[in-house]
């Protein structure tokens, strides 16, 4: 027992520090004259949109508003993590990013320990725990073999290159919100199961409370949890089901109705969903992001499907509708294959130690071990360290200049964050409108592929009312560009050019506005007072 805690220990700062290490790597690497943004690819816009929900709490909010679209609304999301997250910005003077940083890493070490509880719960020897959670640490699915060999296809590229929520390795990597997610999700599987199992109504209040949270802070999985709690519940306790299940729904139900509640009758939330649809790939596509964990699985139960369904039916229908749901016709389908991951590395451990199993001598024990590390660990390993190679090129290249600021432009976004107010609309390129919300506070106008709920109309409207020729005089133009209520121009880029090229422009726009700020790169404008 000692050495599997040991392990553990130690396993767990293994993992903590190679879902950290990119970013300090990357930080190591800001170039002369730049700040790191404390982010890793992909998905740039959303790891800006996460730290505007940090900042508005940094700012004071308890309810948050959207903040890449100009169209008015009243605050309306309550977000436990994003609030807690801006406190400690706030109360240290620290980077949000830095922030997400720690919490990403406590949330790590928070979902091994409810790891390590589930397995030791569900029975696992130490070579079936110590297999389980090498797999749910590292482990990914065939892309990186795939990729490396030059042998991937656009349209079957395995999900794990692509898809954060595939393997746990990923989602503890980039995301700070998702290790609490999975760790939420899990106690919640875990008190399901025990309180079924053992008979434990206490168990079914926590496994609520643990559903009813993780509603507030990421939602996709709740058709998932709702079904698993139903189909355990009724098949343990028969007649008693309807109490166990009233017990988990009394605590879970008030979260989620909120969070439906908001969702339904705020109308921007409605459009956000509609523009943030996210459709599964074939089948084809999971199966090969699932990987070798996936093959250990299937192997075991073609030699012993009745002893182990017997014993592990719920954590087999655990991963079962985490695949079924993904083409149920909800419009978040990809999300919820997050966490799928998590069972099929505990039935791929108890896979590997039944391999071990068959095993009659120790020295042929030590051979499989060794076969093992040798042809399997690059298999486990390998889409990891392509992630890890392929995100620190992107970083490094600056891409769409979204992993390093230059100073000119931090210098322009710390004069909006210290006199502007957080709700005054901010004009800029849609690139450099990415950053104002995470850095700065302020609303604007675009910048976010789903949360610029008005983009497409935005664009249109900017576009006739520069267009040559069009019926807009400068004076209507003017009062047009500033009615929408945008109270500073960021300019930089293709805007700060335009203003100096097209003297039209100087006329139109910046007759009603003031020259607030200047350096090399950005130049600020505010919107005069009405006198």
């Amino acid at each position: 027992m000692k050495k599997l805690t040991a392990f553990r220990l130690a396993w767990t700062a293994i993992v903590v520090a190679a879902t950290s290490l990119p970013y300090l790597l990357n930080w190591f690497a800001t170039p002369a004259g730049y700040h790191y943004t404390w982010i890793i690819p992909p998905y740039p816009e959303d790891s800006f949109g996460y730290m505007a929900w940090a900042q508005q709490a940094a700012h004071g909010a308890w309810l948050f508003t959207i903040k890449y679209t100009a169209l008015p609304h009243k605050a309306f999301l309550f977000h436990p993590f994003f609030l807690f997250s801006g406190w400690m910005s706030a109360l240290f003077s620290g980077n949000i990013g830095v922030v997400f940083l720690v919490m990403k890493a406590i949330g790590v070490v928070l979902f091994f320990v409810a790891f390590y509880a589930y397995v030791d719960f569900l029975g696992l020897d130490p070579i079936q725990s110590t297999a389980a959670s090498v797999l749910v640490g590292v482990s990914s699915g065939l892309g990186g073999i795939l990729a490396f060999s030059g042998l991937v296809s656009r349209s079957l590229a395995p999900a794990d290159l692509w898809l954060v929520e595939m393997s746990t390795y990923w989602s503890l990597l980039w995301n700070p919100l998702f290790p609490f997610s999975l760790t939420l999700m899990l106690l919640s599987i875990y008190w399901l199961d025990r309180g079924t199992r053992e008979a434990r109504s206490s168990d079914l209040w926590l496994a609520g409370l643990a559903t009813g949270v993780m509603a507030l802070i990421h939602p996709y999985s709740l058709p998932l949890l709702f079904a698993f709690a139903i189909v355990v519940t009724v098949i343990r306790r028969r007649a008693n089901a309807f109490g166990y299940l009233c017990r988990y729904f009394a605590l879970a139900l008030p979260f989620v109705t909120y969070v439906t509640v908001v969702s339904q009758i705020n109308p921007l939330v409605a459009r956000h969903s509609a523009l943030g649809e996210m459709k599964s790939p074939s089948l084809v596509v999971y199966l090969l992001g699932f990987g070798l964990p996936l093959f250990f699985c299937l192997a075991a139960l073609m030699a012993k499907w009745t002893p182990l369904f017997k014993r592990y039916y719920q954590v087999l229908l655990w991963f079962f509708l985490s695949v079924v749901f993904a083409y149920l016709p909800f419009w978040f389908q990809r999300k919820l294959v997050f966490g799928a991951h998590v069972p099929l590395c505990i039935l791929g451990g108890i896979a590997f130690a039944m391999l071990l199993g068959w095993c009659s001598r120790s020295t042929t024990r030590r051979w499989v071990v060794i076969i093992a590390a040798v042809i399997g660990l690059p298999l486990l390993v390998a889409t990891p360290i392509y992630l890890f190679a392929s995100q620190a090129k992107i970083a490094r290249a600056n891409a769409d200049g979204a992993y390093y600021l230059s100073n000119e432009k931090m210098e322009g976004l710390r004069f909006l964050s210290t006199h502007s107010d957080p709700n005054d609309v901010v004009f800029a390129t849609i690139a450099t409108s990415r950053l104002i919300p995470a850095f700065a506070g302020n609303t604007v106008v675009w910048g976010h592929w789903a949360m610029s709920i008005d983009l497409k109309e935005r664009r249109a409207w900017l576009g006739d009312l520069f267009k040559t020729g069009s019926n807009w005089d400068d004076e209507d133009r003017s009062r047009e560009f500033w009615g929408t209520g945008i109270q500073y121009i960021f300019a930089d880029g293709e805007i700060k050019l335009a203003l100096e090229t097209y003297p039209f422009m100087l006329r139109v726009i910046l007759k009603e506005a003031e020259k607030v700020f200047e350096n090399d790169s950005v130049v600020i404008y505010r919107r005069r007072k009405a006198s």
